[in-house]
């Protein structure tokens, strides 16, 4: 809803993948200054470390370590710069394809529906841990009709126009039943012949957009199933300030790739060539502005002013936190179970799209939601029986 809000309000309207590059350079400083902190302010660590050496343990000191400090001691320090520098270039790179293409579609699909096909992760994860086992039948059969009833609520909702059509239909449909019964007249079940099947039918086919945002689906996938991987054999703090100086350095690479096609005209995919014409357009308008004096940053609507706020909210809370977050999470946590609470994602964000955006679900918006949930139900049932 952040970004969405950000393409309504700023004037230029800031490419997404500017947005990204700049909330990401925020993470990974944020990220990076922590993390330099903190491993200047181990003096009693270290203390503890020599003691033992001379055969001395200092109980007092080796209280106050976490258990992630003392797992690490085990692993070495150069061991665990190699494993941090690994998985953040591999993890970060999963989430900068995600977050890529999850900006793109994000400009054709409403933010609550983008938030619901996000979490096609909650039963990928479980079904990609099971094939990295080399064997389906790792698989749970409820976690199989799970994947089936999401499957399905996903196509519903591909049919779901954000509550315009969609809300005529169910309008349509109310003012049917109160004819039968004034009249009267049994109409078998009116409800059903109110709703336009032809266009139901025709609305059921996924658009790009969507095809889009179930790829990053994918994508975050594949950093969930690997962070369980990654996440026990480091620190949170310094896996997430890896993580989100990769995602920064690509999305700056990006932005200066795409800000070159811009401006050579080099010969490119037509999506690809216009990205970049509107990055080099949105700098050159910038630049303009500020040179003209025309960039006031004490103004109510302030595009400039928007912008800045977007990008520190998402860099900070959206981005930082959260990856940091992540990572100390699923130290404990198994990738099936972390995505299970990763699931309340799309009611927030529902929440906050109808706040900032006035965005809601149509009528088959409701009922494929409603069949995610019931495949989330049963996903999560299966882990607590086993």
């Amino acid at each position: 809803p952040v970004v969405k809000y950000m393409y309504e309000k700023m004037d230029p309207s800031m490419p997404g993948f500017v947005f990204s590059a700049g909330y990401y350079l925020v993470a990974a400083t944020t990220l990076g200054v922590i993390s330099s902190w903190q491993d200047g302010s181990r003096p009693m660590e270290d203390d503890a470390m020599e003691g033992d050496e001379r055969g001395e343990v200092d109980v007092d000191s080796l209280s106050v370590s976490s258990d992630d400090d003392i797992k690490m001691q085990s692993n070495g320090d150069e061991n665990e710069a190699s494993i941090t520098t690994r998985g953040g270039w591999e993890l970060g790179s999963y989430l900068f394809i995600g977050n890529g293409l999850q900006i793109v579609g994000l400009q054709t699909v409403p933010a609550d529906r983008a938030a619901f096909l996000v979490q096609l992760t909650t039963v990928m994860v479980p079904l990609l841990s099971a094939l990295s086992e080399g064997t389906l039948s790792a698989v749970p059969l409820q976690t199989w009709i799970a994947c089936i009833i999401a499957f399905i609520g996903v196509i519903v909702m591909g049919a779901d126009d954000g509550g315009s059509s969609s809300s005529s239909i169910v309008s349509d449909g109310s003012e049917a039943m109160e004819g039968a019964l004034s009249t009267g007249v049994d109409r078998g079940f009116p409800f059903f012949d109110a709703v336009d099947m032809h266009q139901l039918a025709s609305s059921l086919q996924l658009s790009q957009g969507d095809v889009l945002i179930a790829l990053a689906a994918l994508a975050y996938t594949m950093h969930v199933v690997r962070l369980g991987a990654y996440a026990p054999r480091t620190t949170p703090l310094k896996l997430a300030a890896s993580k989100a100086s990769t995602e920064a350095f690509l999305s700056v690479l990006l932005v200066i790739g795409l800000t070159f096609i811009g401006s050579t005209h080099f010969p490119s995919p037509e999506f690809v060539s216009q990205t970049g014409s509107d990055v080099l357009e949105y700098f050159t308008t910038i630049i303009s502005a500020f040179k003209e004096g025309g960039m006031v940053f004490h103004q109510k609507d302030n595009s400039i002013g928007v912008s800045i706020g977007a990008i520190l909210w998402t860099g900070w809370v959206t981005c930082a936190y959260t990856i940091y977050a992540q990572s100390f999470g699923q130290r404990r946590v198994n990738p099936t179970d972390s995505n299970l609470i990763y699931t309340t994602q799309p009611l927030f964000s529902s929440a906050f799209a109808y706040v900032l955006l006035g965005e809601t679900l149509g009528f088959y918006g409701y009922v494929g939601a409603a069949m995610i949930g019931t495949a989330l139900l049963v996903v999560s049932s299966s882990e607590n029986d086993s």
